[in-house]
């Protein structure tokens, strides 16, 4: 038999054999495969031709295995499995050369992360679309909800009950201060020192200004907010121009020395807000918004501390 060719159709006569086999049943499994009867018959014949052995023992009242069919049966299951299993990760990989991901950034978490993020999975995956949006809040939430983003990335844990937050890491705010500022060559601020400056502040209703008042709760502590501004840049800008200081996330080192900023830790306090992945709830992903997040959160891992991003999740996978 080793110099016989494999019947094209050998597949196809393992599938019937096992169905018959385990039915004990040609008609029965006839209904099963939606095929005729004849045709499963058909099938058993060309097989037990191949292998030169009787498969199942016929009467008219009765099928049985044979000792050669009890052994093919198991062995059969094993290969129909194993190709199943073999085609669908062929499948899974082909679906990964192709597709689309629209992902949402909160504005900071895009200037931070996006860049090395894009770099990685680019490479990794060049076939596959990626649409960035950058969206605050309530824009992130609602685009995930109608299904115009598959995931979002920012630091929103309160969302509705159709959507999931998922902890990411922790991103640490800095002081962001021009670097001829005496705090930047000092290289540390303590909360108390925003007591003696003009503040620059995220709006009211942002995130980034509830981790600052949270700050100055805790301290007993009240500022001058100079200006407020909704976008990080608007107020590196400002503080760039010398009206003040920003409480803010680092953001890019690159974007802070262009300025002429210096993000300047906190040394007796540490302000930070969780950034999670947001997506709908009991929503199994695609192959290639998986490829999307394995790529981001390994990222997060391994280039987090140089962009403020602390404490991500260990070899876990949301």
């Amino acid at each position: 038999m080793g110099d016989k060719h494999l019947p094209r159709q050998i597949y196809g006569q393992l599938a019937t054999f096992v169905t018959v086999a385990e039915t004990l049943s040609f008609r029965h499994a006839a209904d099963l495969l939606g095929r005729s009867q004849p045709a499963v018959s058909a099938h058993i014949k060309e097989l037990e031709e191949y292998v030169g052995v009787a498969l199942l023992a016929r009467t008219t009242r009765q099928v049985r295995l044979t000792a050669a069919g009890a052994e093919l049966l198991e062995r059969a299951k094993k290969i129909l499995v194993d190709t199943r299993r073999l085609l669908g990760d062929i499948q899974s990989q082909a679906n990964l050369m192709k597709g689309q991901v629209v992902a949402s950034f909160s504005p900071t978490t895009a200037v931070s992360l996006t860049p090395a993020v894009l770099k990685a999975f680019v490479r990794d995956y060049p076939g596959i679309r990626v649409q960035l949006r950058e969206e605050l809040g309530p824009e992130m939430l609602q685009a995930i909800q109608s299904g115009e983003a598959d995931i979002g990335i920012g630091p929103y844990p309160n969302v509705p009950d159709s959507l999931r937050f998922r902890p990411l890491f922790d991103q640490e705010f800095f002081l962001i201060v021009r670097t001829d500022h005496p705090l930047a060559i000092r290289g540390f601020a303590r909360i108390a020192d925003l007591a003696e400056m003009d503040v620059l502040c995220s709006s009211i209703g942002t995130t980034a200004r509830a981790v600052l008042e949270e700050a100055l709760r805790s301290a007993g502590i009240t500022v001058n907010a100079r200006f407020e501004a909704l976008q990080y840049p608007s107020l590196f800008a400002l503080a760039a121009a010398g009206f003040g200081a920003a409480v803010m996330p680092l953001v890019n080192h690159d974007l802070l020395r262009g300025l002429g900023l210096r993000a300047v830790p906190f040394r007796d306090a540490r302000l930070f807000r969780t950034v999670g992945l947001i997506t709908r709830r009991e929503e199994a992903f695609p192959p290639p918004v998986n490829a999307f997040i394995h790529v981001l959160i390994e990222t997060a891992e391994n280039e987090g501390r140089e962009m403020g991003l602390e404490q991500p999740i260990k070899k876990g996978r949301p």
